[in-house]
């Protein structure tokens, strides 16, 4: 993680405000970046005292997608052609996970963000506040590509209908590369936007994953999960939509699978209380 005083991710962030003690815990995404924390793996300079409270159903994935007229078929001929993109990912200062991972990605290519502006090409600022309303502006009308995550919501559905798009691949070598630093390995699935002719390999950017310190209040981790049951039908509501984050509601027995980090002792002790592990 950066040093004290400089700029941080929310999504990093997170991480280290709890493992500090300024916050009792937080929720983040993707799930694997608890994984990271703890290994003290970049872009975390230490190991963390994390523990796995509870995950959210939010399937997602990191995509690289281009104009089919840029006729760039992998992100291997970006370099090759040191093609002048115009591309929309978040803004690089805010260190957003998006971009941080998707900039790591194309450094296993020998290129980076500022090589694409040095070809003529851009980094634009134009991704919406809110990627979940209907019609919503998805991107500038200058862009190229865009590179980015949120693959349910309403920007992504509009961007595909209104514009051909080509949905670049990751090589195998360099998502095993990463799946041995953390990662998660993913896949935009055939057909789940319009122009996805074929299953895409890539990184995994789904769950949203809540988690507290490894020495936090065993009761408070037994409440916080038992207010999570309480409410599940309340939260439900909440995330009712197609176009939401959370892509499934709350079943309380999925919580507490398949989670990044060990699962905080008061909050396993709720779950098998009630019957859910």
């Amino acid at each position: 993680m950066k040093a004290e005083g400089t700029k941080t991710a929310q999504r990093f962030e997170a991480p280290v405000l709890v493992a500090r003690g300024a916050y009792h815990m937080a929720v983040t995404t993707p799930s694997w970046v608890g994984k990271l924390a703890v290994a003290g793996q970049p872009p975390f300079t230490e190991p963390l005292p994390l523990r796995s409270l509870a995950q959210f159903a939010h399937d997602d994935q990191l995509v690289f997608a281009v104009r089919r007229e840029t006729r760039i078929r992998s992100l291997r001929e970006i370099k090759e052609r040191q093609y002048p993109l115009k591309v929309s990912t978040p803004p690089r200062e805010t260190q957003h996970a998006a971009v941080w991972c998707a900039e790591r990605i194309l450094e296993e290519y020998g290129f980076n963000f500022d090589d694409i502006e040095r070809w003529g090409g851009k980094v634009l600022r134009d991704r919406p506040r809110n990627q979940k309303l209907a019609g919503v502006q998805p991107v500038s009308e200058e862009f190229d590509a865009i590179f980015d995550e949120a693959i349910m919501t309403n920007r992504w559905k509009t961007l595909t209908g209104k514009y051909e798009m080509e949905f670049l691949p990751i090589d195998e070598e360099i998502i095993a590369r990463l799946v041995k630093r953390g990662w998660s390995r993913g896949v935009l699935p055939k057909h789940f936007l319009r122009g996805v002719d074929r299953d895409v390999p890539g990184i995994d950017f789904s769950g949203w994953f809540l988690f507290c310190r490894e020495d936090m209040d065993e009761e408070l981790a037994y409440y916080t999960i038992a207010a999570i049951d309480d409410q599940k039908n309340q939260i439900n509501e909440w995330f009712n939509l197609p176009e939401s984050g959370m892509t499934a509601h709350v079943d309380m027995r999925r919580l507490a699978r398949d989670l990044p980090l060990p699962l905080h002792p008061g909050a396993e002790v709720y779950y098998r209380e009630k019957g859910y592990m």
